[in-house]
């Protein structure tokens, strides 16, 4: 009997018709890669900001929205890898997995309704993000990223199959249904499910996933538990977000965000007794976002509504202004050179910023993984590919690798093991003479009987190698080892060369203090 394949349901048709969409594959590599790890061990802090930090512009983006909104008052953060020690991991990980989904998205600035969507599924997380802050067993940065993620559904729908939401909304409105019940009739599946589904696939934690389910309230249970609780917020969140959204008049939205709030009850938190502070400070949150995004938000119904909200003049202007429409092939000059940071500014910001570290209760591993990404960053424009820091095997002659950043840092970390004692090699001259080395060029003729045949099988490409040895109290402890592209080293400077030295002297004093 001949076997035919199963029929493809509609549901799976509109799955895949958003998987098979541009820049899908690449977002969601990413964003799966990044959310699938947990604080659990001390080497993913250093995997985390290994993603970020591959991404420039993300790095630049993450910073900013540290700087702007958490830890002014802990001075200027320079570094992913103390933004994670005064944060936590999570949160920053949060942010970081915020930015590269707006970032990937946004780039199609045609779509006016995806860019929309976007606008006002952040200033959900936002409020969500306040109501939490007041109510026991929710963390605010879930509530957070909930709240952003339960619109995903309609994110996606508008990021591949635009033309689809103009007849979801119009039979919203004939129909008087939610929109996510008016996508189940259209399209055979609901928002909601897209949603949940595409985060399933990202390997987001299934608290998170629940916490993108809308709650409603009549469905709460009189003493709910943690996980209702977080989708009672996130559910508030949403819907003030939608009904600040909408074109109903300043009475109207009154009316609907009090009859909501009161179904909610206790379960919405003290913030929702002081709704015009909480949409308030939530719209100037939303302008800060914009501003790191580079986001024109005069395209977006979200602000335009708030600017009517809290009785802004509208500026039309923006909406025509050529500068007002800002993409990947169109800055402005301040735009670029505020994204541009210069070396020697990396490295002295970095500097401080160890030194802040040492004075605080910080691991050894801290005060390295700060050192070795400011090299990272410094050395950029250098064509710099790995910084790695070696420690010494306590059981056998050898050093091995303990951090590092740059590409195929783990894979590296089970081959790339230098033998100690016996050779006279670039890192054994380092290590036995306690000197810094520079190899411009390890293919070099003049060089070459000094470059072991191991490494050449590590270090497939050619490239510059500096290395440099920690010794305290004349005994080598570790290595930091710093490795680019043959035509980059022309551009280290003498100045960013005696940085690299100033920053293994720092990572010399860490120990001695650490040691007492």
């Amino acid at each position: 009997m001949e076997k035919h394949p199963p029929k493809t349901t509609e549901k799976e048709k509109i799955l895949l018709k958003i998987r098979q969409a541009s820049e899908f594959p690449a977002m969601s590599g990413t964003i799966a890669l990044v959310s699938r790890f947990t604080a659990s061990e001390d080497a993913t802090i250093s995997e985390l900001a290994n993603i970020i930090l591959k991404d420039f512009a993300l790095t630049t983006k993450v910073l900013k929205v540290v700087n702007s909104v958490h830890y002014f008052q802990s001075g200027e953060v320079t570094t992913i890898s103390r933004a994670i020690l005064l944060m936590g991991f999570e949160a920053v990980k949060n942010i970081a997995l915020t930015l590269m989904l707006f970032d990937r998205l946004q780039k199609n600035t045609a779509n006016t309704e995806l860019l929309d969507a976007l606008i006002q599924s952040f200033f959900g997380g936002i409020i969500a993000q306040r109501l939490a802050h007041d109510i026991s067993d929710i963390d605010e940065e879930e509530a957070f990223l909930c709240a952003l993620l339960q619109p995903l559904g309609k994110i996606m729908v508008a990021f591949s199959m635009r033309e689809a939401l103009a007849e979801i909304r119009e039979t919203a409105q004939d129909m008087k249904i939610t929109e996510d019940a008016a996508s189940r009739l259209i399209l055979g599946i609901s928002y909601e499910e897209i949603g949940t589904t595409i985060a399933r696939e990202w390997n987001f934690p299934q608290k998170m996933i629940d916490g993108m389910k809308h709650v409603a309230s009549s469905a709460l249970s009189p003493e709910p538990e943690e996980g209702e609780k977080l989708g009672a917020v996130v559910s508030l969140a949403t819907g003030i977000s939608d009904i600040m959204a909408s074109a109903a008049d300043r009475e109207t939205k009154d009316s609907r965000l009090r009859v909501m709030t009161k179904s909610y009850g206790i379960h919405a938190g003290p913030a929702a007794g002081k709704m015009d502070l909480l949409i308030g400070s939530s719209l100037k949150d939303l302008k800060d976002f914009a501003e790191v995004m580079n986001i024109n938000l005069s395209r977006s119904r979200i602000s335009r509504q708030g600017a009517l909200w809290m009785e802004e003049p509208a500026t039309e202007k923006q909406e025509t202004d050529v500068l007002a429409f800002r993409t990947d092939s169109l800055k402005t000059i301040d735009a670029v050179l505020d994204m541009e940071e210069s070396a020697e500014n990396i490295f002295l910001k970095g500097i401080q910023e160890i030194n802040s570290t040492m004075l605080g209760s910080n691991s050894l591993n801290d005060v390295i993984r700060i050192v070795m990404e400011t090299m990272y960053r410094g050395l950029k424009t250098s064509l710099l590919a790995k910084s790695l820091f070696f420690v010494k095997n306590t059981k056998e002659p050898s050093m091995e690798i303990r951090l590092g950043f740059g590409a195929d840092v783990d894979a590296l970390k089970k081959r790339f093991v230098i033998p100690v004692g016996g050779e006279k090699d670039i890192f054994n001259i380092a290590i036995t003479k306690h000197s810094d080395l520079i190899i411009k060029d390890v293919d070099a003729p003049d060089i070459g009987s000094f470059i072991p045949p191991w490494f050449r099988r590590v270090v497939t490409d050619p490239s510059y190698v500096i290395l440099l040895p920690l010794t305290v109290g004349e005994k080598i402890i570790g290595l930091y080892y710093l490795e680019g592209a043959r035509s980059g080293f022309q551009d280290i400077s003498k100045g960013q060369l005696n940085y690299l030295r100033i920053l293994r002297d720092q990572t010399v004093m860490a120990i001695r203090q650490q040691r007492g």
